[in-house]
């Protein structure tokens, strides 16, 4: 219970004699206001913040009251949702270090992901006192992938970066701006350089050999130690572009990963199920570490308790990127489709390939998760229970060498695993 935790936070040193003298109750009813079986009444709770802190009595009365919420039966299941989460949004603005508990699940997207960053790909220079080695290893990106993106219902807080930044900025200065925000990531690895770093850790990922990857960095490093000459790093531009073109063209190669897939295979999406004329495409919705905020937690010697996560929405294609966004705000609310997916999945869209406008065409997609896709698998009755099963046998299975199709490392199969033991347990700070 959430007021019960702020209840302890503001009187940590009070007995319970102390307690129930102030409020003129029993011993008993403050022993089950710490407990949580019980919510005070509106004039315990000002008795309680005019004592002990006056300047938090809006956050606990907003806590009680989002309690009382979250312990009573609505008929309406959708009423019930829409007032936790206006309460939610208030304590928000209330105390930005509120921890509201339960599931951090894309149903409640973005209430429980403030403050939000949201990093999408750029055009690209090959040439000029424009190019920088932030052009290197990714396709130019499309304005319409965010097509959808004021759907979301995003706080005021939400600000919108390139990916070049993450190539361009030191790594200080990286976990110094971006260690504590959730980061909304568009686009996939072929467009996205921030993409190809938390695809790493993600839940739901593009299959890429490692090989590819550790190629694509390699170049982008060495463009790095030649950024002080333009003319320098146009040339080298052109000396890797035959280089570059081969590695991209490995990313999709592997398909999609999913864990949720029958044992044995765990791939999905494969190229052969890829066309080049995109009247079917395949992308991924999933949760991801926050790599900086991984990175300040190991600095302070403490595990990360993700506390701050990265959403990872790509297509293979614009269309699946574009419908990632979609399926997050509004139009996903309302038609539900989380309900089944709180952690997200492998999904396809399907084009009707007789309207005359692309645009038409994309915004009029049909979206289908994988395996609601596939007659061959059945539904899953709880995902988080599952894919945290999956993932530890997949992790088993990668130090015996098996599994030998997955680009995934044991310990990228634990960070994942451990990543939605804490979606799953805990609460987030917004």
């Amino acid at each position: 219970m959430l007021f019960s935790k702020l209840f302890l936070q503001i009187t940590p040193n009070a007995t319970g004699a102390e307690l129930a003298r102030l409020l003129g109750k029993s011993k008993p009813y403050v022993a089950q206001i710490r407990t949580g079986n019980r919510i005070p009444t509106d004039e315990d709770i000002i008795l309680l913040a005019n004592h002990f802190a006056k300047d938090r009595l809006e956050e606990l009365l907003l806590s009680a009251y989002y309690d009382r919420i979250e312990g009573r039966d609505f008929k309406d299941v959708t009423l019930k949702e829409k007032g936790a989460a206006a309460l939610k949004k208030l304590l928000r603005k209330s105390s930005p270090g509120i921890v509201c508990q339960g599931e951090r699940t894309f149903k409640d997207f973005p209430g429980q992901f403030s403050p939000l960053a949201i990093i999408t790909g750029d055009k690209r220079e090959t040439r000029g006192r424009h190019i920088g080695a932030g052009d290197f290893g990714v396709h130019a990106t499309t304005t319409a992938d965010s097509r959808w993106l004021m759907s979301l219902g995003l706080e005021q807080d939400a600000v919108h970066y390139i990916d070049k930044d993450f190539v361009l900025l030191e790594e200080d200065v990286l976990i110094e701006r971006f260690a504590e925000k959730n980061l909304l990531v568009i686009g996939s690895p072929a467009v996205n350089h921030l993409s190809r770093r938390i695809n790493r850790s993600s839940i739901f990922r593009f299959n890429i050999n490692s090989e590819v990857d550790e190629g694509l960095e390699s170049i982008i490093r060495k463009a790095k130690t030649k950024s002080t000459s333009k003319d320098e790093l146009a040339l080298f531009y052109q000396e890797s572009v035959e280089d570059l073109t081969k590695l991209m063209r490995y990313l999709f190669v592997g398909g999609i990963v999913d864990p949720s897939y029958p044992k044995g295979d765990y791939i999905t999406s494969t190229y052969h199920q890829i066309p080049g004329n995109t009247d079917l495409d395949f992308g991924v919705l999933s949760f991801a570490a926050n790599p900086f905020y991984d990175m300040k937690c190991r600095a302070e010697g403490r595990p990360n308790d993700h506390r701050f996560v990265s959403i990872f929405a790509a297509g293979v294609h614009h269309p699946a990127t574009a419908h990632a966004i979609r399926q997050l705000g509004s139009f996903g609310k309302e038609e539900r489709v989380f309900d089944q997916h709180p952690f997200g999945g492998v999904f396809r869209v399907e084009l009707n390939l007789e309207q005359t406008f692309y645009s038409d065409r994309v915004g009029n997609g049909t979206f289908l998760w994988e395996d609601d896709a596939d007659d061959q698998r059945t539904p899953i009755a709880d995902q988080g229970e599952c894919l945290i099963s999956e993932l530890e046998y997949i992790e088993n299975e990668r130090r015996l060498e098996n599994l030998n199709t997955l680009q995934i490392r044991p310990d990228h199969a634990l960070k994942a695993r451990r990543l939605l033991e804490t979606l799953i347990k805990t609460g987030t700070h917004s």
